[in-house]
C-alpha cells in the first residue's frame, strides 16, 4: 500500500518539476530584447571636414628667436649698467632709507641716510635702492633719485622717486612720480 501512495505523490512531483518554474522570466527577458531592438538609433556616418593647407606668412626678416635680437633686448634703450660694481645702499630698498640730513661745503653737498640704525653719507651720483636709482640731486629737504624700471613690454623706462627730509623718529616719506 505504501508503494500505491508513494507511486503517485512521486509522479505528481515529476509532472510538477517538469513543468517551466520561471516562464514569466523568460517572457520578460524575451520582450525585453525586442524592445531594445526597436531602439537602437541608426548609425550616422561622420561628417569630414576637408583638411586646409596652412600657408605661413611672408617673413619681415625678424626671427623672435635670433639670439642677436634677444641680446639687443636685454641691453635695451635706457638700460642700466649691469656690469658696474654695485654699491652698499643698492641692497636697500627706497622705503627702508630715512633721509636724515645734508651737509653744503663750498660747492660740494653731501646727504645723510638712516638704515636700520647706520647712517650713510651720499654724493649726487651715488646708486640706491634696488632698481638702479641714482641720486640726481641734494636739497636741505629732499633727495631727488632717477630709477630705472622694466616695464612689462621689456622696455626700461625713468621713474623719479625723492626721499624728503624725515625731522621725526617715526615718519617715512617716500615720493615717486610715475
Amino acid at each position: 500500500m505504501t508503494h500505491k501512495i508513494l507511486l503517485p505523490s512521486l509522479m505528481a512531483l515529476m509532472v510538477a518539476a517538469c513543468s517551466p518554474e520561471h516562464e514569466d522570466l523568460r517572457q520578460w527577458m524575451e520582450q525585453t530584447q525586442k524592445d531594445a531592438q526597436k531602439h537602437i538609433q541608426p548609425f550616422e556616418q561622420p561628417t569630414v571636414n576637408p583638411s586646409v593647407t596652412y600657408i605661413p606668412p611672408k617673413t619681415t626678416g625678424l626671427n623672435a628667436f635670433s639670439a642677436k635680437r634677444l641680446n639687443e633686448g636685454i641691453a635695451g634703450h635706457n638700460a642700466p649698467n649691469i656690469n658696474r660694481p654695485k654699491e652698499v645702499l643698492e641692497a636697500f630698498s627706497l622705503e627702508n632709507m630715512k633721509y636724515v640730513g645734508s651737509f653744503i661745503s663750498g660747492s660740494q653737498k653731501t646727504g645723510y641716510i638712516e638704515i636700520d640704525g647706520h647712517v650713510y653719507t651720499v654724493k649726487t651720483g651715488n646708486y640706491v635702492g634696488q632698481n638702479f636709482g641714482k641720486i640726481t640731486s641734494i636739497m636741505p629737504d629732499k633727495l631727488t633719485i632717477t630709477e630705472v624700471i622694466e616695464n612689462a613690454d621689456g622696455n626700461w623706462t625713468f621713474r623719479n622717486a625723492e626721499l624728503l627730509l624725515d625731522n621725526s623718529k617715526d615718519n617715512q616719506s617716500i615720493k615717486t612720480d610715475n
